[in-house]
């Protein structure tokens, strides 16, 4: 396929949305890949992918002529005709942090030139994509006529989208809003080349409202499933049994599968964004702040579990998974790290880790190296906090003296060794 050399796309942050971002579009544009991380970008070079979704023979076919560090590159920019940020937004005192976008775009600003359009992917706050861009390009542009604003959340599911689960990044629908008629026209004509369903949502705050509502949504229905794991737990029922059984009915009901808590950058922080805002027009949230509540709990639930199957004996336990979600390298407020950060402090416990995505972790200014594991009988405890598809289940089964299942993994085995959380 020729690639359009005229529609040059800037991709300003090569992290867990700009890098698959880039690499869908340089299928048929010419992309131009920008971020300040000189390990990042010395590492896509070197044709290495250090993203897990992402294969090493991906990166190959990115041309690394056009990878730049966006402070030393800073030209480029105006060769541009898309600009599109995928930039983190952090929380900081549980309050948003949209500092690496108005740096990034500060930065770019002396180089902008008429006719480009910004297209920002990353989560923010309702009414934060016009908070930062609108009077600024107004200074210089005229939005809608001689420059375009558009907004289009990431809706990457990690994890979901790898080879070999076989779920195309271009099949998920896309959500994409402009501030004018003539901005959202740029925007569909340009997704629309890439995406096969595209939603065009009635304006930039209806678009971002509906990317953290969908995340409010998953943490309070996590909050709730983990609610029950606790109870039914207490009752001697198996919470993935129910779930099953429930999922069963055609209309209604929507499963969600218990686990340790939640963790990533969107779950545990998106609905904290709504829960700023809501407090600028004196609105108290309250299922947000119960999901938020009990998801934390679940995990501090399964700790003091963990720990009264060690108490007053030396213990040795394995930690099998340490990323927030199956089948990443991403360890980002993740609730298998969490037990296994409370599982060290106690005197009578040595904890080791093993993570199919995860080579090395620092914690306590100490580096520690995943194991590889021979026999599984060497720990008192084996704790699945990750479920990851390349673990050998059998094996862990057959010759683990105790198994500690916090993700439902084991869910239809009814033995002694096996205790289900």
């Amino acid at each position: 396929m020729i690639k359009s050399k005229k529609n040059i796309v800037g991709l300003i942050g090569l992290g867990y949305v700009g890098l698959p971002l880039l690499l869908l579009i340089n299928k048929k544009f010419n992309v131009f890949g920008f971020d300040i991380d000189q390990k990042k970008i010395e590492t896509l070079k070197n044709n290495k992918s250090y993203i897990s979704d992402i294969l090493d023979s991906e990166i190959k076919r990115i041309d690394k002529n056009k990878i730049f560090n966006l402070k030393k590159e800073l030209k480029q920019i105006s060769n541009c005709k898309y600009l599109i940020f995928c930039l983190p937004t952090p929380l900081k005192k549980n309050i948003p942090d949209m500092s690496y976008i108005k740096n990034a775009f500060n930065l770019i600003f002396p180089y902008l030139r008429k006719n480009q359009t910004i297209v920002l992917e990353s989560s923010v706050y309702p009414g934060a994509t016009e908070e930062i861009f609108i009077k600024k390009i107004n200074s210089k542009f005229k939005i809608g006529q001689n420059f375009f604003l558009t907004y289009s959340p990431e809706r990457i599911d990690p994890g979901k989208n790898t080879s070999f689960k076989k779920l195309s990044y271009n099949k998920i629908t896309k959500l994409i809003s402009g501030y004018t008629k003539n901005c959202e026209k740029k925007i569909f004509n340009f997704y629309k080349k890439f995406f096969q369903n595209i939603y065009l949502c009635k304006s930039i705050k209806v678009a971002e409202t509906s990317k953290i509502f969908e995340n409010i949504f998953r943490a309070v229905n996590i909050g709730l499933v983990n609610e029950m794991k606790i109870l039914t737990n207490k009752m001697n029922i198996n919470i993935h049994d129910v779930v099953e059984a429930a999922g069963s009915k055609p209309f209604g009901f929507k499963k969600f599968v218990p686990g340790p808590g939640v963790g990533g950058h969107c779950i545990p922080i998106d609905p904290i964004f709504m829960k700023w805002i809501a407090k600028k027009y004196h609105h108290k949230t309250k299922f947000i702040d119960l999901g938020a509540k009990v998801n934390l709990e679940v995990t501090d639930w399964i700790i003091r579990k963990i720990s009264s199957y060690i108490e007053n004996k030396k213990t040795k336990c394995l930690i099998l998974g340490i990323t927030y979600k199956a089948d990443i390298n991403d360890v980002r407020e993740s609730p298998s790290l969490r037990i296994m950060k409370a599982l060290m402090k106690l005197n009578n416990c040595k904890v080791d880790y093993t993570d199919p995505f995860v080579d090395n972790i620092k914690i306590n200014n100490k580096i520690l190296k995943s194991v590889k594991v021979r026999n599984y009988n060497q720990y008192d405890l084996t704790i699945l906090c990750t479920d990851h598809y390349k673990f050998n289940y059998k094996k862990i089964l057959k010759e683990s003296k105790k198994i500690i299942d916090t993700r439902g993994k084991f869910k239809d085995y009814r033995l002694d060794k096996i205790v289900h959380l």
